[in-house]
């Protein structure tokens, strides 16, 4: 379409009107005092912003408290399990240190009449050092 084409048609269009009333609602507005127009939407604006605000702090106040009890949760479940395992590690040690401090047995051979076997518990401490296998304390 070409330019003077439009501007025709633009031309032939209705012309837009103002409700009644326009201006003097327009002229007692400009005339009313600067404070008393701006006084009430200002309070508005920062009442609403003021809300928002609190509403976003609440919000995030709320995630960070649900993300700190949540990484609580995976702390503490970890913190359990490893208690799990060393409890679990520590009742292994304390058998196998049972079993340790057993008093050995020690066989020395024999044939097919006698088998010569020696408990270590039977030997006097003065005939050799002792086995440290009967002392518990060296741990």
């Amino acid at each position: 379409m070409e330019d003077h084409s439009v501007g025709r048609l633009l031309r032939e269009l209705p012309r837009e009107t103002a409700r009644p009333g326009f201006t003097q609602r327009v002229l007692r507005r400009l005339d009313e005092p600067a404070e008393a127009r701006s006084a009430l939407p200002r309070f508005a604006v920062a009442t609403r912003a003021a809300v928002a605000l609190a509403v976003v702090a609440l919000v995030v106040a709320g995630g960070a408290f649900r993300v700190e009890q949540s990484r609580e949760a995976a702390r503490t479940a970890e913190a359990r399990r490893v208690l799990q395992e060393i409890r679990a590690e520590h009742d292994r040690l304390e058998r196998e240190l049972r079993t340790l401090a057993e008093p050995p047995v020690v066989y020395l051979g024999g044939d097919e009449r006698v088998d010569l076997v020696v408990g270590l518990d039977k030997v006097p401490a003065e005939d050799g050092p002792v086995p440290a296998t009967y002392r518990v304390d060296t741990y």
